[in-house]
């Protein structure tokens, strides 16, 4: 630095001050989160399974697959509830999987806008491939709980997809 260069002066922001905090650890929603995310790191992670099938599909398409494989033939709107995700993303996943011959379609006869969308028997080959180690991942995840323990995280877990169920429905402001 020359003598008649002047030294720049360093700005210092203060760091915010939040006036109410929230104890991440007793936070359910931040549990839940945290926990959905270690568990898909856990055992036979999906990204790894679909990826040493070599069949260029996403978690997305998994999922529609997964669902029918579970369900049977669904309506696109059946299939976007059971994954909690819009209709929309349903579409695109199905589209990747009618290319790929995973999955047809039949139009209802009473109302052409309703489309049925069920796995072709490549599609259910498919899920099969990728089904046992899904199953074996679920149950290492609950290795750590006894019968009775999981008999009561389910019965915990319904209670609180009801109860989410019922303040979603109270809280939409559809209704007159």
């Amino acid at each position: 630095m020359s003598d008649n260069q002047v030294p720049k002066k360093k700005t210092v922001i203060d760091a915010g001050k939040v006036s109410s905090t929230l104890d991440l650890q007793s936070f359910l929603p931040y549990r839940m989160y945290r926990l959905a995310a270690q568990m898909s790191q856990s055992g036979h992670k999906l990204s790894d399974l679909l990826m040493q099938t070599g069949v260029q599909i996403g978690e997305r398409e998994w999922r529609v697959i997964s669902v029918l494989g579970s369900y049977g033939g669904l309506t696109n709107s059946h299939v976007a509830e059971a994954l909690r995700t819009d209709a929309a993303t349903v579409t695109r996943g199905v589209k990747v999987l009618k290319e790929l011959g995973f999955v047809a379609t039949r139009n209802s006869k009473k109302d052409r806008r309703k489309v049925l969308i069920y796995l072709t028997q490549d599609g259910a080959d498919f899920h099969d491939r990728i089904t046992p180690k899904r199953i074996e991942t679920g149950d290492l995840i609950e290795g750590c709980f006894s019968v009775d323990e999981k008999e009561q995280l389910h019965h915990l877990l319904n209670k609180l997809d009801r109860h989410l169920y019922h303040l979603e429905n109270e809280l939409e402001d559809e209704w007159e």
